[in-house]
């Protein structure tokens, strides 16, 4: 592997690790979970010499990265039925789809959709 593709994947494993500092921020288990995860994906891929196949893995890894970054977010319970939601910066915030714009509204003239049951599953217990 080129010195240069090394430091991408060094680079990548540890902004992989700072973004599940940020993120589980005061959770112990999913900060353990994690660690554990991240370092034993890239234990698994240590074997691995095609370097246009080093590089998609570190392209897939700065996905996933990003995903984690963006989408998850930590809620705790403050009280029964209450929570609080930590929400930073590169949380990605979109809006809420409406039953009106997908054609489901009262007033709408298309019907809702309907749902099938399955004929082949079988409900045993």
């Amino acid at each position: 592997m080129s010195g240069y593709l090394r430091n991408q994947v060094l680079s990548t494993f540890k902004k992989l690790h700072r973004t599940r500092l940020k993120t589980f921020q005061d959770d112990v288990a999913a900060l353990e979970v994690t660690r554990m995860k991240i370092n034993e994906e890239f234990k698994k891929c240590k074997d691995v010499t095609d370097e246009k196949k080093i590089a998609e893995l570190n392209e897939f890894a700065l996905s996933v990265e990003h995903e984690v970054r963006t989408t998850i977010v930590q809620a705790r319970r403050v009280e029964p039925g209450k929570f609080e939601v930590r929400i930073t910066a590169d949380t990605e915030k979109l809006d809420n789809a409406t039953l009106d714009s997908v054609g489901c509204s009262v007033n709408s003239k298309r019907e809702p959709p309907t749902f099938k049951k399955c004929s082949g599953s079988t409900n045993t217990s």
